[in-house]
């Protein structure tokens, strides 16, 4: 049965293709279609605008803190996401040390029925919870709205549409006019 299961794994391994986290295929740069670079763009509006959050970035953002907002070049905010998750930890290692789980403290022990555990402790394990999750959360919802934005921005100023206005002869069935042309071009 293990050589089965291993058989299995090996021939799963070997058919996939993706060195990514991904469920899906990505090509590179599919979110935008910039077949001439304008010459004005510079080099960290491009970055941006070929930056693509993906679920490796996910897995990411959970062991480095502030890792979406770092990525999309926002590092006063990235900062602090490293700040509010380290003062999250700290409170985690501040448990620990006074020989308290976190785990404990929030599932077990907020009964009431263990008069054991300070008001103190209990604040500190639901504040360093929240921090740690929160910051996750907003570096990564917050990392996309930003991002998008971004690109959004930046898209918009380099696809700026041209009206071009012209006097035409407009032929009809029996007579030419002249005519006014407005072109419109995307």
């Amino acid at each position: 049965m293990k050589n089965l299961i291993l058989v299995f794994l090996l021939f799963f391994t070997l058919l996939s293709s993706a060195q990514d986290l991904d469920i899906y295929k990505h090509q590179k740069n599919s979110n935008f279609v910039l077949p001439v670079i304008p010459p004005e763009m510079t080099y960290t509006e491009f970055k941006i605008l070929s930056t693509d959050l993906r679920m490796q970035d996910m897995v990411i953002g959970m062991i480095l803190p502030g890792h979406v907002h770092f990525k999309i070049d926002e590092k006063r905010t990235g900062y602090y996401l490293l700040g509010a998750r380290s003062l999250g930890y700290t409170g985690w290692f501040y448990l620990s040390a006074k020989n308290n789980s976190l785990i404990k403290i929030l599932l077990l022990d907020n009964t009431g029925l263990n008069g054991n555990l300070s008001t103190g402790d209990v604040v500190v394990a639901y504040g360093s919870l929240g921090l740690i999750i929160g910051s996750y959360l907003y570096d990564w919802i917050h990392g996309r709205y930003v991002l998008d934005d971004k690109q959004n921005r930046i898209r918009y100023k380099y696809a700026k549409q041209k009206i071009k206005l012209s006097l035409n002869p407009v032929k009809g069935k029996y007579k030419t006019y002249m005519g006014l042309s407005i072109a419109y071009k995307f």
